[in-house]
């Protein structure tokens, strides 16, 4: 005859298994407690045996009220199933910990036909939460910044439009600026969206009309973040100096050298771009679009002398400009 499987205990199994279980008696007291659930909440099962739910692990009163509530529909015969529910189990430490945890009641039946005990089976989903919290702050921020780079993109191109002579110059102009946003755009979105060093916008530009190390090149200042907006604004402005010095300026000619310098002294920052090598040039006759990007910054101040070797400009703005929100 075959060998007879010994029995198995039901505790046995219970304690087996990954998720948490539960069962509770009519008073809301303790009856048994898997391990699983002893690790979820912290406790052994010698500080759980006999005490009340409410007064081991207390919570809001409108919270427990809602346990209280769905507990005594299934002492009453219901089994229910809850959607995702907020608790407080304290740590280790002592200190709360905010859970989220799904659940099913059931209602164990003793012979008589009255509800005994409720079993509840209970799956941590606090990770899940966590998760679906992340991603909305992530889509709510996306969307901002969306409106905030389509607002430059509206800016860009009204302002564009009224430096051009034809829709050729306009396409030309503006295509060749939005290609500086999207480049700006894409090493913002390789830095986390965070901003950027003043230093890193500068040679991001500059790298698309001449080698770093070309010894006609001065590069140097102090290391200075920026947040997103402002990483944006000077972006721009950058790309515009660099144009003009590639058309008009120290690059159009054989020759010619570029220093950009700049400090923070307090609550000021200043910056000096000065261009040689460019004879004759003279102040421009009319304010182009650099000089009207210029004048939507807030307390900025520029001191922009052509002479007869080439531009010096001096720009000053509060520091605070490069910290301003996204």
């Amino acid at each position: 005859m075959a060998e007879q499987a010994e029995p198995v205990e039901p505790r046995d199994v219970l304690d087996s298994v990954a998720a948490p279980i539960v069962v509770y008696d009519r008073e809301f007291r303790f009856a048994y407690a898997n391990e699983a659930f002893c690790r979820s909440v912290h406790k052994t099962w010698a500080e759980l045996a006999g005490r009340r739910v409410a007064d081991l692990f207390p919570d809001a009163p409108e919270r427990m009220g809602g346990v209280r509530a769905r507990f005594d529909r299934v002492m009453a015969g219901e089994p229910m199933r809850s959607a995702v529910q907020p608790y407080h189990i304290p740590g280790p430490d002592g200190r709360l910990q905010e859970r989220y945890w799904r659940s099913v009641e059931t209602p164990i039946f003793g012979a008589d036909g009255i509800v005994t005990h409720l079993v509840q089976s209970t799956e941590d989903v606090t990770e899940e939460v966590s998760l679906r919290r992340q991603k909305d702050v992530i889509a709510s921020e996306l969307e901002h910044r969306l409106r905030n780079t389509l607002a430059m993109v509206g800016s860009l191109a009204m302002l564009t439009g009224q430096h051009t002579p034809s829709v050729e110059a306009f396409v030309e102009s503006f295509t060749d600026r939005l290609e500086a946003m999207g480049r700006n755009l894409a090493m913002i979105s390789d830095h986390h969206w965070q901003g950027l060093s003043f230093r890193t916008i500068v040679e991001a530009e500059l790298a698309q009309v001449v080698s770093l190390d070309d010894p006609r090149l001065t590069i140097g200042g102090t290391d200075l973040m920026l947040s997103v907006r402002a990483t944006k604004w000077t972006a721009l402005l950058v790309h515009e100096m660099v144009t003009n010095a590639v058309r008009h300026g120290c690059f159009s000619v054989p020759g010619g050298t570029l220093s950009v310098t700049w400090a923070v002294d307090g609550d000021v920052f200043t910056s000096d771009w000065v261009e040689t090598g460019r004879r004759g040039t003279g102040a421009p006759q009319r304010q182009g679009f650099g000089s009207q990007l210029f004048n939507l910054i807030p307390n900025l101040s520029i001191e922009r002398v052509f002479d007869e070797n080439g531009l010096r400009q001096r720009t000053k703005v509060p520091r605070r400009f490069f910290t301003l929100g996204d």
